[in-house]
């Protein structure tokens, strides 16, 4: 049989295979001719198996002496394959078509497919040889140009070597990309060493990079979705080079010279050609198709914005929870925090001026004022003195002292600008009791008044560096506001220990010690306040434990 798609078997059954049903004698001895049980019984079908020259079921008993003929066509059972395999023409005409490839893919039995599916048929009904222009790897996605003769094959061919062509790819890689300049964007030098780390020429792979889009990420700080424009023939092993050896951000994917993105289960390469354009070779008609992104792309994109979101959520939920914030991330992403940009924040029913050199007042800090007018009230003297530790805009003492007709007050900082801020706030807003309010710049540390205050305000900083993971646009509020007043060492205890030696000192014996403290702290707290007794524990607007207030143990009735 000269056939090369028929497997051709002729066998005269030995004596020892007498009474032996035909389907059994060809799967133990002739296997490899029809490949499978199925296979085998399709051939039955078809009539492609005789005995003595007639077709036969695949139940017939074979006797001693018949003559077994199997001619087997392989083609159908191809054919039947190539159905199978996802294949969709993009464009086509009597000379070419262009077809795309799904990822994951051989890109050998993809060929087959697109002759099956493309090829020209003789008037025998026999299907042409067909040529792809373009190859594309089994773990990538993308458009191959298919010539439907040989004649359009060179035509086309002498286009692709002349980088006549143009191929647009679009890729998920690592990191920010901040320019479209190739010089800029990848380095001369050779960023990480093994045996494939050649040197590559960047415009000699391709000639354009255009942004699409910067998606937030977890894994990969951002991930950048890039449009290149190619130069051919196409060097897309050479392309993954350029990005892994000389760049900063390296395609995603699993294949050699990319970086998989953590925790994504998706073995692929995110690269994809998505649109082509050419002349014609016959026609000399512009030939442009373009098609959508490979789903994966926005489904990996829209998870890592969703885990981000997720994860910044639950950081501002934290810290708001801290007191920190109060202006909603998103609002502020762009520019400075809002209070800033006023220039001015209301607390406790007053406006104080701020600038960037003190902190924000917070609405929860307003349960420390509430303590403080509480206090005063079992304390038995006509003038009530009060002490602000780190007093900032001055916000905590000037609304105790609007509040509380008998007091007076001193404002301790170490920062000059932030008096500066205070003495004008306590102007404004105690135009008739100014002299009520002494500010000083000191740190608390060297205080050693004797016994004078009745009463101890202070809101320290309690939040942890390290634990807080003050990173780029999460922590910009943050980053805006004076790092002395928010973050302290010891997981944030730091000043609480530091007060808990200077109160006994400075707090009169039947005083109060009003602290701020950030969610979950109070417990580590009391027990850094051992010598002291709680006396209350005011909860702020979102009912978290903020206010602490402390009294000595001697002085509780």
């Amino acid at each position: 049989m000269e056939n090369s798609s028929i497997n051709y078997l002729k066998v005269t059954i030995p004596e020892s295979s007498h009474d032996t049903r035909i389907r059994k004698y060809l799967l133990q001895h002739y296997r490899t001719v029809v490949r499978s049980k199925e296979n085998l019984h399709r051939a039955f079908a078809r009539h492609e198996i005789t005995v003595n020259g007639r077709p036969v079921e695949e139940t017939r008993m074979l006797k001693k002496d018949d003559v077994v003929e199997v001619k087997y066509d392989k083609s159908v059972e191809e054919a039947n394959k190539m159905k199978t395999i996802p294949i969709r023409i993009c464009y086509e005409d009597d000379y070419l078509a262009v077809v795309w490839k799904p990822s994951g893919q051989n890109f050998v039995i993809f060929e087959k497919a697109i002759h099956f599916n493309t090829a020209l048929k003789d008037l025998e009904g026999n299907r042409q040889k067909v040529w792809c222009i373009n190859d594309i790897q089994k773990a990538a996605s993308g458009l191959i140009i298919v010539a439907k003769t040989e004649a359009i094959k060179d035509l086309i061919m002498e286009q692709y070597g002349n980088d006549k062509i143009q191929f647009t790819m679009r890729i998920l890689c690592h990191g920010f990309v901040s320019t479209t300049d190739i010089k800029k964007l990848f380095n001369p030098e050779i960023n990480k060493r093994d045996e494939e780390s050649i040197s590559i020429i960047p415009d000699q792979v391709l000639k354009s990079i255009d942004i699409v889009s910067q998606t937030p990420s977890n894994n990969a700080q951002y991930i950048s979705k890039l449009d290149l424009e190619l130069c051919t023939p196409l060097e897309i092993t050479q392309l993954r080079k350029l990005f892994y050896f000389h760049s900063d951000h390296p395609i995603i994917g699993n294949s050699t010279f990319t970086t998989p993105l953590k925790a994504n289960r998706d073995k692929g390469l995110c690269a994809a050609l998505i649109a082509v354009a050419f002349t014609h070779p016959v026609l000399k008609t512009q030939i442009s198709v373009k098609e959508d992104e490979p789903a994966k792309f926005g489904v990996m994109c829209e998870r890592e914005a969703r885990f981000h979101q997720n994860k910044l959520d639950r950081e501002a939920d934290e810290i708001k929870k801290s007191g920190i914030l109060t202006v909603d991330l998103e609002e502020r992403k762009e520019g400075q925090l809002l209070a800033y940009m006023l220039g001015q924040k209301e607390f406790c029913g007053l406006v104080f001026k701020i600038t960037t050199d003190c902190l924000i007042p917070r609405t929860s800090s307003e349960t420390l004022v509430q303590a403080a007018v509480t206090a005063s009230k079992s304390i038995n003297s006509e003038t009530i003195h009060v002490i602000d530790v780190g007093t900032g805009c001055g916000n905590l003492l000037i609304s105790i002292l609007d509040k509380i007709p008998c007091a007076t007050g001193v404002g301790v900082d170490i920062s000059e600008a932030a008096l500066n801020v205070a003495k004008e706030n306590a102007n404004n807003l105690l135009p008739e009791q100014n002299q009520k309010a002494t500010w000083r710049m000191q740190d608390m540390t060297t205080l050693n008044e004797k016994s004078t205050f009745d009463l101890l305000v202070c809101n320290p900083p309690y939040l942890d560096f390290e634990k807080t993971n003050k990173k780029k646009d999460q922590m910009v509020a943050l980053e805006q506001e004076p790092a002395k007043a928010l973050f302290a060492n010891d997981h944030g205890y730091e000043w609480y220990h530091i007060l808990s030696k200077l109160a006994p000192t400075i707090i009169k014996k039947t005083g109060f010690v009003i602290l701020e403290c950030g969610k979950g702290m109070i417990e580590k707290v009391l027990a850094i306040w051992s010598d002291w007794e709680q006396v209350a524990v005011y909860k702020d607007v979102q009912g978290w434990n903020r206010c602490l207030v402390l009294k000595m143990k001697s002085c509780i009735n």
